[in-house]
């Protein structure tokens, strides 16, 4: 569902309807929202309209600034000198803080790029993370890991006469944070329904945040990559709200990551967020299985919530046995499934599916929170759960780093 799309649901709804086709419950978060929330609810398509966040943009200038980002990335990291050069305007500079002295520091083009072996290959990653464009200005972050070090650039671009170029760049570096990586639903239609699914914004936002608070660097990817679908956002929540004011993670979560393009090897923790989309196109996806193996046989910690479990049902280890046999887990009730009536629509029960491939399954009241944890593996029954998970997975990976 995209900014547009968003706020056209805003205006034909009596009240206002948050998600299109949603299938939450009503005390999670109606699909009418009260009247009073009406403007709230149009502030919220305008926060996240102007990106072109939930779909990919398709705006002739974002487009040519993303190139100019492009040959700047790729230029740089693999000494392609007339790429690199011409991401930049002649009279470009750099600006940093001299490590040495503290003191503002500016390098000229010439400067920066005297600083590059031409055709030597660097052992760094680069990643577009926003773009914004306003008349014949535009800004940009781009992130580059290399190994232990990452670089932050925060990019200034002008368009002159027809070409966007690289006018100023500011840039940190830092050492490389630890990563965990987000798995995202890329299905959209809830089975013959008719209605509209996707992931759960609330189980990506909450436990979102306790992860950046605790000093980890969250990427998102989904099957397809690019556009992702949600639904479960909550206006009044504070988690949701302050996902919402994060342009890198709303960014990236609406312009996801391919899962055949991650290297499982460099995220201490995978985390499959809920919502019935993930029924239908992730379990049995053999990159989605792959990472969560081996992630989990690399010491890391695995967790899911709500219907996220599912992308777990065929992941087998190197033995052969499944990730979740004889361990205790949870997942979205078939209790839970019938009180919503989308037990006749999902393509299987997830606590039954789980327990038809050897797991011990422990279950809650309905909609109440409930955590359960066996070694590395981590899973939550419903979006009321989402916290717990997330504090549970730190924990494990804290207390691994404390034995190391």
């Amino acid at each position: 569902m995209n900014g547009i799309a968003c706020i056209r649901e805003w205006n034909q709804a009596d009240h206002g309807y948050l998600v299109a086709g949603g299938n939450m419950r009503n005390d999670e978060l109606p699909g009418k929202v009260p009247g009073a929330l009406n403007k709230r609810l149009f502030m919220f398509c305008l926060l996240t309209a102007p990106a072109g966040v939930f779909a990919q943009s398709t705006h002739t200038d974002e487009e040519a600034v993303r190139r100019t980002l492009n040959d700047y990335i790729e230029g740089r990291n693999n000494g392609d000198m007339e790429r690199l050069t011409r991401a930049f305007d002649k009279q470009a500079d750099l600006r940093f803080r001299n490590p040495d002295t503290g003191s503002l520091s500016i390098w000229t083009l010439a400067d920066y790029v005297g600083k590059f072996t031409p055709g030597k290959k660097l052992a760094c990653s680069g990643r577009i993370v926003f773009v914004d464009v306003a008349g014949s200005a535009a800004q940009g972050k781009v992130v580059l890991n290399c190994g232990e070090k990452t670089y932050a650039d925060y990019i200034n671009l002008l368009k002159i006469g027809e070409n966007w170029v690289i006018a100023s760049k500011v840039y940190s570096l830092y050492p490389a944070r630890k990563k965990v990586l987000f798995v995202i639903t890329s299905h959209e239609a809830l089975g013959n329904s008719g209605k509209k699914t996707g992931f759960h914004f609330g189980e990506a936002a909450k436990a979102y945040k306790p992860f950046h608070d605790a000093g980890y660097d969250v990427d998102f990817a989904s099957p397809k990559g690019g556009r992702t679908y949600f639904y479960g956002a909550d206006l009044n929540d504070e988690a949701d709200m302050w996902f919402v004011h994060q342009p890198d993670a709303v960014d990236e979560i609406f312009d996801a990551r391919k899962l055949s393009e991650i290297d499982p090897k460099k995220y201490v923790a995978v985390y499959f967020v809920g919502g019935h989309g993930v029924m239908w196109d992730l379990p049995g996806d053999g990159t989605s299985e792959t990472i969560a193996r081996t992630i989990y046989e690399n010491g890391g910690v695995v967790g899911a919530v709500c219907h996220g479990p599912a992308a777990l049902l065929n992941v087998k280890l190197s033995n052969g046995q499944y990730l979740v046999a004889g361990k205790t887990v949870t997942s979205f009730t078939d209790r839970e499934e019938r009180e919503i009536k989308l037990d006749g629509v999902v393509p299987f029960l997830t606590q039954r599916a789980l327990k038809n491939k050897g797991a011990k399954f422990r279950s809650a009241a309905n909609w109440e929170a409930n955590v359960q944890a066996d070694g590395r593996l981590v899973t939550g029954q419903n979006p009321a759960s989402t916290r717990k998970v997330a504090d549970e997975m730190i924990r494990l990976l804290e207390a691994a780093d404390a034995v190391r």
